[in-house]
């Protein structure tokens, strides 16, 4: 067994936990529609993180060339799902959802935004700062643009609480998202 596919199996089990947290978020929302409020901007988060972690795992295929590994090196790498994966557990928590009679998708939004977006924007801050030392001085690029701009949209939601702002930075960063992986990785 060749070192990255000892490591890409913790990664996907991160990845794995991420993604079936946020379908089975999306099954519990239909199965208790008529008890919950629903928020469109929490749904488009959902999305979103779904598709990263999708895009995270997709990207570690690349790797798979690497021979100069170290715990340190792995540990940076293995944030990025870990930091992708924990704010779909602040947009749509299991208990509550099970428990209480009505639930509030925007009020959980709201009450989790400062740590959603902190969590998100340290993944970008990771990525950029994994790709720098993958890939030596920077040179600039999509790889190393897209990190900052998904910087910025968490610093803007951040900062910002008004409803329709949120909304426009999810789908902003949704439509870039999109764009970043039909530019970059359409193909593997």
């Amino acid at each position: 067994m060749k070192e990255f596919e000892f490591l890409s199996v913790f990664v996907s089990m991160i990845i794995a936990l991420g993604i079936s947290n946020i379908l089975s978020s999306a099954m519990r929302l239909i199965r208790r529609r008529g008890r919950v409020r629903m928020h469109v901007t929490t749904l488009v988060w959902m999305v979103v993180l779904f598709l990263l972690q999708v895009l995270i795992w997709w990207v570690a295929f690349q790797r798979r060339e690497w021979t100069n590994w170290t715990f340190f090196r792995f540990l940076l790498y293995l944030l990025m799902p870990i930091l992708v994966s924990v704010p779909g557990y602040l947009l749509v928590p299991e208990i509550e959802l099970e428990l209480e009679p009505t639930y509030d998708l925007e009020r959980e939004f709201n009450h989790n935004r400062k740590w959603f977006f902190a969590m998100l924007a340290a993944m970008g801050i990771v990525s950029f700062v994994e790709y720098a030392l993958r890939s030596g001085p920077l040179k600039l690029g999509l790889s190393n643009v897209f990190p900052l701009v998904i910087i910025a949209l968490c610093v803007g939601g951040f900062v910002i609480r008004a409803k329709w702002v949120q909304l426009l930075i999810a789908l902003t960063f949704l439509v870039t998202l999109l764009c970043y992986i039909g530019l970059v990785f359409a193909r593997l």
